[in-house]
């Protein structure tokens, strides 16, 4: 018998839950317009997500996707104080435009 009533306060506690996750209130707003205790309501609401959570599950796998710099078309325009100017891919190596740039104001 006394099973019967632990079963009966799961329901209606469910039930309760849902209708304050559906009605848009606050949980202190739905206990207080219902005369229920903010804290056994809260109780009740987290021993249920621990229910209904499955075991095991509460990370989740991430599967993380490098994305490498977009490919840029285009040029480099280069004017130097020596009045030089050039221009060239943006696929260079920062290597070459280095070496490029100290031959050209060498000039």
């Amino acid at each position: 018998m006394q099973k019967n009533s632990e079963n009966k306060s799961q329901i209606d506690w469910k039930n309760l839950i849902a209708e304050q996750e559906n009605s848009g209130l606050t949980q202190k707003e739905f206990c207080n317009q219902r005369g229920l205790v903010l804290s056994q309501f809260v109780y009740h609401r987290i021993s249920k997500k621990k229910m209904t959570q499955p075991a095991g599950s509460v990370f989740k796998p991430v599967k993380v996707i490098s994305k490498e710099a977009p490919a840029t078309s285009g040029n480099i325009r280069l004017s130097l104080p020596n009045g030089f100017q050039c221009s060239f891919p943006c696929s260079f190596d920062v290597g070459q435009i280095k070496r490029l740039i100290e031959v050209l104001l060498s000039c």
